[in-house]
């Protein structure tokens, strides 16, 4: 990345704090971050386990009864944040994984897209399962193409998200920028904090401001992001992953395949959402006008049935 783009970023990521910290007012937001930072730490240990694979250590938080699903979270996130997108959805087993680099699960489990899809398989492994279907968001949507392609006999459905597939021009790869910004918890807490994203982002907060639960489902999937130091190894990772990522033989994919995508995705481009569709075979694409990355929560009229049909069509008889 260019200096004159990295100074931009960290400018802009100063100015957006600032913005955030004016708008809380700082004893307010110091109190608030306090109270919020202790019980995300204390909810955080309660949620999930840490499985020791053949891979490394894997924690993932497993609920529901049904049909095995494996929830693979995308960039900034962890078990925590996959869970909240599968809580959205019933009659199915959710197995909400902590990709390497975040939270409990350590880097050397995984580096690459590929060897975190070999993690996932030895996390099936662990726990005694053969197949899985795979929910795949943002980042966490390349380890499952690679899971789809390095294990299509275990993988029986695949429902890619906002998925990524190809290099990233800036989103994505510029989380990593912000390492002055985000040394502590604090800075990342107020920038990335429900209300200061709903004042950053119009088109978010005109999606879920007039609906209370998709409000508060927003609310939870951006807690999501505390502690941002727990998370910071793998955003840095997946941005060096992401920007090596080469053509992938997505045409070679034999899983049934969900594509879902917002037209307004600023963060990864609708345009790859429109490249996994056509190019693995007999893809169902399910685009969403002015859908943004969140689009599978705020479009959750429209994509949930959707996503339960299409799982009940390919649970194994």
């Amino acid at each position: 990345m260019k200096d004159k783009t990295k100074k931009q970023l960290l400018m802009g990521g100063a100015a957006a704090i600032g913005a955030g910290i004016a708008a809380w007012g700082i004893r307010k937001a110091i109190k608030t971050y306090e109270v919020e930072t202790t019980e995300s730490l204390i909810s955080l240990h309660k949620g999930s386990r840490v499985y020791q694979t053949a891979a490394g250590p894997v924690e993932a938080s497993i609920f529901g009864e049904g049909p095995p699903v494996m929830v693979i979270h995308g960039a900034a996130g962890g078990y925590d944040q996959g869970a909240v997108r599968a809580e959205q959805f019933e009659g199915i087993k959710y197995i909400s994984v902590s990709r390497p680099g975040y939270l409990r699960t350590p880097l050397d489990t995984g580096v690459t897209m590929a060897e975190q899809a070999d993690a996932m398989a030895a996390l099936m492994d662990t726990l005694g399962i053969e197949k899985a279907a795979f929910i795949g968001t943002s980042t966490g949507g390349l380890v499952s193409i690679h899971f789809a392609l390095r294990y299509p006999e275990r993988c029986w459905a695949l429902v890619l998200a906002s998925a990524v597939n190809a290099p990233l021009e800036l989103k994505i790869n510029a989380l990593a920028t912000f390492s002055p910004l985000v040394e502590t918890d604090f800075l990342p807490w107020v920038f990335l904090h429900p209300e200061t994203l709903l004042m950053i982002n119009p088109v978010l907060r005109k999606q879920v401001a007039a609906d209370p639960d998709k409000m508060e489902t927003i609310r939870q999937l951006v807690h999501t992001v505390y502690p941002f130091t727990l998370r910071l190894s793998g955003i840095h990772n997946d941005a060096t992953q992401i920007e090596a990522t080469p053509e992938l033989p997505l045409e070679t994919i034999k899983t049934p395949t969900l594509v879902i995508h917002g037209d307004a995705d600023d963060t990864v481009p609708f345009s790859q959402g429109i490249a996994s569709a056509t190019r693995i075979p007999n893809a169902k694409f399910l685009p969403i006008p002015g859908g943004t990355h969140y689009a599978i929560l705020t479009h959750l009229e429209i994509t949930r049935p959707v996503i339960m049909d299409f799982i009940r069509e390919h649970t194994p008889k």
